[in-house]
């Protein structure tokens, strides 16, 4: 790309959930790092800004996230008919579609979210004429939970988390030579080695005031500020003279106010709780594990800060969650528990078999993709 030509992308996201907007958000901060001001990224809620339907199923996904992610298997199979409502161009929210692209006049349109995909690139060529457009598929492996939506084999690229995505895109339709396999798209501060052992004991101590030689475990929260912390505590109880907990509350100050007060009353072992931070690449860094919703997002980051996981499947696993599941299962990466009680096992079988934790690291680490998105960004904007 030459220098002195500013070119602009229109990345098309959703907020459902948090991991949509990871993306979209790690785009603008790696052309920003790689172009300066050379490039523009305009970001979109195109999905719920572009019409009140699309709003309302916005809501009620988000909803049901945090109240019956069981119910997802019921609502995920009705997301699956989407594309009858865009057979090879935009239906519901066209003229709002239509007046953004007019607007910013992309040179690239990047979709990361798997309903703006089918429609949306024709209609983008339709309009601008010339003009490139790429999927990110967040999964990590196909099968049930890997929506169809993701793969639109008429126009664009295909830029996939893992191999197994790309050969799913391949055997429905898109050429080989339209797909490249990028890794996890995370913003550039998950892009480092993991902290040393003197890093390590520097952040647990001086800035989250913890003990650097105990176990720590990272109760994650999810985007719609979906936790169980309380339940989960309350369970590792019988390890608290070997463990300590940092669990986050996203930007919820009173439900992490009640937690403190809980801890409080309740817990005998250190618990540090937080709100909101831009953090976490350090905070996996110096976790020993975290427990998490089985979102691709931040199993994509855990991976990048050889941080084992254990998946939450309180409530039951969402289809959506799937993918990231049999992905790790299949490279003997994974643990999940669908009750409180089963993480308190997992720890402790850790703790009284180190070799086994110490091996599970380096399976980790040599499953690990630390693939940039520079190089599909320079396809793009070539």
């Amino acid at each position: 790309m030459e220098k002195s030509e500013k070119k602009r992308i229109l990345v098309l996201t959703s907020a459902t959930g948090a991991g949509h907007d990871t993306h979209a958000n790690a785009t603008a901060a790696w052309c920003a790092r790689l172009y300066g001001t050379d490039v523009e990224v305009i970001v979109d809620h195109t999905l719920e800004d572009s019409h009140p339907i699309y709003r309302k199923a916005v809501d009620f996904y988000n909803f049901i996230q945090r109240t019956a992610p069981w119910f997802h298997h019921i609502y995920y199979n009705v997301i699956e008919l989407l594309e009858i409502l865009n057979p090879g161009t935009v239906s519901l929210g066209r003229d709002y579609y239509i007046k953004l692209l007019e607007r910013v006049r992309p040179h690239a349109v990047i979709s990361v979210m798997d309903c703006l995909n089918r429609g949306y690139f024709e209609l983008a060529c339709e309009v601008l004429g010339s003009v490139k457009c790429a999927t990110y598929c967040t999964e990590f492996s196909d099968g049930y939970g890997h929506s169809r939506n993701w793969v639109n084999p008429r126009t664009g690229y295909f830029l996939g988390r893992t191999v197994e995505t790309v050969r799913d895109a391949l055997r429905r339709g898109v050429p080989a030579e339209r797909t490249m396999v990028v890794g996890h798209w995370a913003p550039p501060a998950f892009y480092v080695e993991p902290p040393n052992a003197e890093e390590k004991v520097s952040y647990l101590k001086d800035v989250l005031q913890l003990d650097p030689d105990r176990f720590t475990l990272l109760l994650s929260t999810g985007g719609n500020a979906a936790q169980n912390h309380a339940e989960i505590l309350r369970t590792l109880v019988p390890l608290g003279d070997r463990i300590q907990v940092i669990a986050l509350c996203g930007r919820d100050a009173k439900a992490r106010a009640e937690l403190d007060a809980w801890i409080k009353r309740e817990i005998s072992f250190t618990v540090r709780t937080l709100s909101f931070t831009d953090e976490m690449p350090k905070l996996l860094g110096v976790s020993s594990a975290v427990v998490a919703r089985g979102g691709a997002t931040t199993a994509g980051e855990a991976l990048l800060c050889n941080c084992p996981v254990i998946f939450n499947g309180l409530g039951l696993m969402m289809p959506q969650e799937l993918p990231t599941w049999r992905y790790f299962r299949a490279h003997d990466i994974g643990f999940r528990v669908f009750n409180a009680g089963g993480v308190r096992p997992i720890i402790e079988h850790w703790l009284d078999h180190s070799d086994e934790y110490a091996k599970l690291r380096q399976r980790m680490w040599n499953v690990r993709n630390a693939t940039t998105p520079q190089a599909a960004l320079e396809l793009l904007l070539a």
